[in-house]
């Protein structure tokens, strides 16, 4: 990977941090901006690295789309934190955005390897996962989104399985690298989930949880394009 590429991912793991340190003292606004700067410098990774090195041009416009929508359900997210009032419009929105970024990803990884079917069930199993996790936790989630919730998670689920197949069966490292942020990726949105839509206590250790996992899941999804 390039210098350049290496100073990038470096520059959002310093906005990433600010995020994390922000949040945790209660200051909505400060961290909302270090949110949008790192989310900018994990895009700028795929696409510096890409430029560099235009390998594979599909795989690259794949994930490039991918963390492009994980900054825009970003941004949803981080207005959610200065304007709680439209909280629950703002997270169904994020999480759409989000959905979208995971296919993209989904479509990187089956152009690379091809349709696996134990892949797709593995995908059908997550979703099946969190609907129990739903009823299990009783999450506090309009059942207009629940639908929407647990199609999200299968996608994260299939979208990681995909990953795997990849890493496992080529050996290569960028699959594998995109493998580990798909695992972190699961990490953070569980997480999320049971911040959003549970009564945790101590919000503080799940909001550091779900951010430290985020961003490095965002980082080496798009360090993958640049190791190509």
């Amino acid at each position: 990977m390039s210098p350049i590429c290496c100073v990038l991912a470096a520059v959002t793991i310093v906005f990433a941090v600010g995020c994390v340190c922000f949040r945790r003292k209660g200051k909505a606004f400060e961290g909302m901006m270090c949110k949008f700067m790192a989310s900018f410098g994990f895009i700028s990774v795929a696409v510096v690295g890409y430029c560099l090195n235009p390998v594979d041009t599909y795989y690259f416009c794949m994930m490039c789309f991918s963390v492009l929508f994980g900054f825009f359900g970003d941004v949803l997210l981080g207005i959610k934190e200065v304007a709680p009032t439209f909280k629950s419009k703002l997270v169904a929105l994020g999480t759409i955005y989000f959905l979208a970024g995971h296919i993209f990803a989904i479509c990187g990884f089956v152009s690379a390897s091809g349709f696996v079917l134990p892949a797709l069930l593995v995908g059908v199993t997550g979703a099946v996962l969190a609907l129990i996790m739903m009823k299990v936790f009783k999450m506090k989630i309009d059942n207009k989104l629940k639908p929407v919730m647990a199609v999200y998670y299968g996608s994260l689920f299939y979208k990681a399985a995909s990953a795997a197949v990849l890493a496992f069966g080529t050996g290569k490292i960028p699959f594998i690298v995109a493998f580990i942020g798909t695992a972190l990726f699961i990490i953070s949105d569980t997480c999320l989930g049971l911040l959003y839509f549970t009564p945790v206590k101590r919000k503080n250790i799940w909001v550091t949880l779900e951010l430290s996992s985020y961003y490095p899941a965002q980082i080496l999804l798009a360090m993958s394009v640049a190791l190509m």
